[in-house]
């Protein structure tokens, strides 16, 4: 069940699209969709950790907490990286991503080609207006559910919730079985980062695996 909530959650981070700060707006107070505006405009790069709990329909959990840290450079580069229960690195440079399992001795490798405006990476990590793709709703003054259009992915909607400050809180995707990811978010900072740098190095001795999207 692990890996399977993992290679989940890995499908809404490697089929991003390259989406950027253009919201369609609700009816309701905008202040949560005017600080994702201005968090957008003021971070194309930054890092942090993560702890990521996951729980069934029922609100039972359904796989172990896992945390780790992450990176980006918008648009498309990222490095998302578990390193409890057991270690998993998730890398892209925009055109190739990367899963490398360092427990089994393999990399997966998926081109990325096309946008596929539906996934939730994006809202993070891309930089295309996508307010034709998705509905958002402000829940309150920190936090709004955004909701795609057209669903083509895994996910059914995404919930985005900010400090009072405006610098990013926490994530939850629903996807299409029920589950709920968690995604709390700390230590954020906007560190400069290296767009060379985002490239796995494959170990050697690790079995790489080509697979499509």
């Amino acid at each position: 069940m692990m890996k399977s909530t993992r290679r989940l959650f890995c499908m809404g981070l490697c089929l991003l699209p390259l989406m950027g700060t253009s919201w369609a707006k609700s009816s309701v107070s905008d202040q949560a969709t005017d600080k994702l505006h201005a968090f957008l405009k003021k971070t194309s790069m930054a890092a942090g950790e993560f702890t990521q709990t996951v729980v069934d329909r029922t609100g039972r959990e359904a796989a172990p907490t896992s945390t780790g840290y992450f990176r980006f450079m918008r648009p498309g580069k990222f490095e998302w990286t578990y390193v409890t229960p057991y270690r998993q690195e998730i890398m892209s440079d925009g055109e190739t991503l990367w899963i490398h399992d360092p427990d089994l001795f393999q990399v997966t490798v998926k081109k990325l080609s096309g946008a596929l405006p539906s996934t939730p990476a994006a809202i993070l990590f891309g930089d295309r207006p996508f307010e034709e793709d998705w509905t958002v709703v402000n829940r309150s003054d920190v936090e709004l559910e955004a909701t795609p259009k057209k669903p083509e992915g895994s996910f059914e909607r995404v919930r985005i919730t900010f400090t009072p400050e405006g610098e990013l809180h926490k994530m939850e995707l629903l996807d299409t079985f029920g589950q709920t990811t968690e995604l709390l978010i700390k230590g954020f900072e906007r560190k400069n980062q290296k767009s060379e740098t985002f490239k796995l190095q494959v170990p050697e001795g690790t079995d790489v695996i080509e697979a499509g999207l």
